[in-house]
């Protein structure tokens, strides 16, 4: 399939690692879409660091399984040798609408979000498959582990992000994340998406599509939850809402054939996963308040929600 055949026109999606096209040939009835490598050194530099598009490019080959279900169908993918950059070509889930970060996800759509990832985790469950794949490494939870080297840039350039009140938490906030960190290492693992958010997900009637998996890791498949349920909902969630959620992706695991998981275990490592959110207004928001107007928007969302979502969950 060579891609100089097909006619390209830029989506409405900005991404930070990537940019995208609606793809289409002549006599296709198919619609696809292309993305590439974004156009800034700042980016470049950022997915070479992280080996974005070779992460990427290996978990859709994961997922291809799924026979695009939960996951678009990945068609074609390439990548440069040192991973920063590539192409994968993808098929166009239409009707749909891609999730909007700033105004939210309703329950509704976070329960869909919670089956479909569900199938993802379950599928790789201490997999020993993605244990050997050493371009896969382990999660770092959105920098968790630098959360304390953070901390001082965080204060001085969101300071205005922060209740009088959030200021006086973060005492607890690193001891916190320092101890999840640890408890994570000691609980099952899955094939984790890491950057499970409304920005990149498409919404199609009660069906999900998780895309841009470009930090795909293994790790604590909870912390997806805790990510998307914490970062992404459009109102504050009751603890009997969330633990609604967890059920919904427990019972999604053991449908999906893992055994020995119970609903406490389940619990146990959801509050693992609102812990290690924690970090990412820490290490993410300093960047956000001076890339754009959006960007602002979100590091101010990204601190009330992640800090009252562990106010809820965890009493902190």
């Amino acid at each position: 399939m060579k891609t100089s055949r097909f006619l390209l026109h830029p989506t409405r999606t900005t991404g930070f690692l990537s940019q995208t096209f609606h793809a289409a040939r002549p006599g296709d009835p198919r619609k696809y879409i292309l993305k590439v490598g974004a156009d800034r050194p700042v980016a470049q530099k950022f997915s070479r660091h992280i080996r974005a598009f070779q992460r990427e490019l290996l978990a859709y080959q994961l997922l291809k399984p799924l026979g695009g279900k939960h996951v678009p169908r990945c068609i074609a993918s390439a990548s440069v040798p040192d991973g920063s950059d590539g192409l994968i070509l993808l098929q166009e889930i239409f009707p749909c609408r891609t999730g909007d970060q700033i105004q939210g996800l309703s329950f509704r759509e976070l329960s869909s979000v919670a089956r479909s990832i569900g199938s993802v985790h379950a599928r790789f469950w201490n997999s020993n498959q993605i244990r050997k794949i050493k371009a896969l490494p382990l999660h770092h939870y959105n920098r968790a582990h630098e959360a304390g080297k953070h901390t001082q840039t965080f204060l001085r350039n969101c300071r205005s992000l922060l209740t009088k009140k959030d200021v006086k938490r973060m005492q607890h906030f690193l001891p916190t994340i320092t101890q999840a960190l640890h408890q994570a290492e000691k609980r099952p693992i899955t094939l984790v998406h890491g950057d499970l958010r409304a920005d990149n997900l498409l919404l199609a009637g009660s069906k999900v599509f998780i895309v841009d998996w470009q930090i795909a890791a293994r790790g604590l498949g909870a912390f997806d939850l805790a990510r998307v349920i914490g970062g992404s909902s459009s109102r504050p969630l009751t603890l009997r809402d969330q633990h609604k959620l967890i059920c919904i992706w427990q019972k999604t695991l053991r449908q999906g054939g893992v055994r020995g998981y119970n609903l406490t275990d389940a619990w146990r490592d959801y509050q693992i996963g609102v812990a290690l959110t924690l970090s990412i207004p820490i290490t993410n928001g300093p960047t956000l308040v001076q890339l754009s107007t959006r960007g602002r928007k979100i590091a101010r969302l990204m601190v009330r929600r992640f800090f009252q979502n562990a106010e809820i969950v965890l009493g902190i």
